[in-house]
């Protein structure tokens, strides 16, 4: 039998106490070093797109942000089992129509492009509709039936059809003297597209005719995107032409025109813009004007042969050029379809809408 003598006992337990406290020590250093690592993944994983500087433009329509995500998965996976490219660029990206005059025939068409978009399947996420906040603060009795009425229909079209409402403050070019246009309209409201990769502008009126042509704009070559000294399809692209935006000269966009945003900084946009090279065959036809439209005589009926969006062009007083234009009669029936009650043959409708 060791008999332990006091000296010894007192070492043994101080060493124990030693042990145990060190070990705690550890262990407490071991956790805060995980949290740590945690945190510094946590920071430099990419963070995944916002949801866009939406909200709920036109007074009265809140559209709800969780209703457009299903929609728009469910479109994106109905496209995906019809349509696929070895050559599809993946990333985030959306349609863009804007006017910033409240013409009711032009809001019908825009309707009408949505609409066919949320319906025949599309691989581009976002649909957004920009336009003057203005809009929104001009009380009822001010506007003119007509106008009242397109615009009730469009607030009903963005829950329907996923359309995110994208109202823009003008006053910083009103304020300064300066007339509604629709450049001045993109280059105030660009700071809306900080989320997507790129963002694809159509005019309107227009009519799209295939969904997955007008995709292909998007999908079937390289795009710009952002600016990278390393990526040469950045600043030197056989499909997409530099153009840049020129609010001050210009009252009118390319009717096809692709925007990216790259950074805000100082209250500055930097924003990249680009319309698409005619010359490529295949890809330049696929956005086009009515004068490259096969009438059903010159075997017009092949889908094949035919664009995939087609912009028109109006006259002095803002109306649809008929004339040579072959898709001018299933343009006004769709229109008719999304905005019953409007008479788009009567004045009335173009007129007295400047706000």
């Amino acid at each position: 039998m060791v008999l332990l003598t006091s000296s010894t006992v007192s070492v043994i337990i101080s060493t124990g106490v030693i042990c145990t406290f060190t070990f705690l020590l550890f262990l407490s250093g071991y956790v805060l070093q995980q949290q740590s690592v945690r945190s510094i993944q946590h920071a430099i994983r990419p963070p995944p797109p916002p949801d866009p500087v939406a909200g709920h433009g036109l007074v009265g329509s809140p559209y709800q942000g969780d209703e457009q995500e299903l929609l728009s998965d469910r479109v994106v996976d109905k496209h995906k089992r019809e349509v696929s490219s070895p050559q599809a660029t993946t990333g985030n990206f959306a349609y863009l129509q804007l006017l910033s005059t409240p013409d009711p025939s032009n809001i019908c068409s825009a309707i009408l492009f949505f609409k066919h978009l949320a319906t025949n399947g599309t691989a581009v996420q976002d649909r957004l509709f920009m336009y003057p906040r203005e809009w929104d603060l001009m009380p009822t009795k001010e506007l003119t039936e007509p106008v009242s009425t397109a615009l009730s229909l469009l607030r009903t079209a963005s829950l329907e059809y996923g359309i995110w409402l994208l109202p823009i403050d003008m006053t910083l070019a009103t304020s300064e003297g300066y007339t509604l246009t629709d450049t001045k309209l993109l280059r105030l409201g660009q700071i809306q597209f900080m989320q997507y990769d790129s963002v694809l502008y159509v005019q309107t009126p227009g009519l799209l005719l295939d969904t997955g042509k007008l995709d292909a704009m998007l999908f079937s070559r390289p795009l710009p995107l952002r600016h990278d000294k390393n990526r040469l399809e950045s600043f030197n692209n056989e499909a997409w032409v530099p153009m840049p935006l020129r609010a001050d000269r210009d009252a009118a966009l390319p009717p096809v025109y692709l925007i990216t945003v790259n950074s805000v900084e100082n209250g500055h946009i930097e924003a990249r813009g680009h319309i698409p090279n005619t010359a490529v065959p295949g890809f330049g036809s696929l956005v086009t004007g009515p004068e490259d439209v096969l009438s059903p005589k010159e075997d017009g009926l092949n889908p094949d042969k035919q664009p995939g969006y087609v912009y028109f062009q109006q006259d002095d007083d803002g109306h649809v050029q008929w004339a040579h234009n072959p898709l001018f009669g299933s343009w006004r029936v769709g229109q008719n379809a999304v905005c019953e009650g409007l008479n788009f043959d009567d004045d009335a409708v173009h007129d007295g809408y400047d706000l």
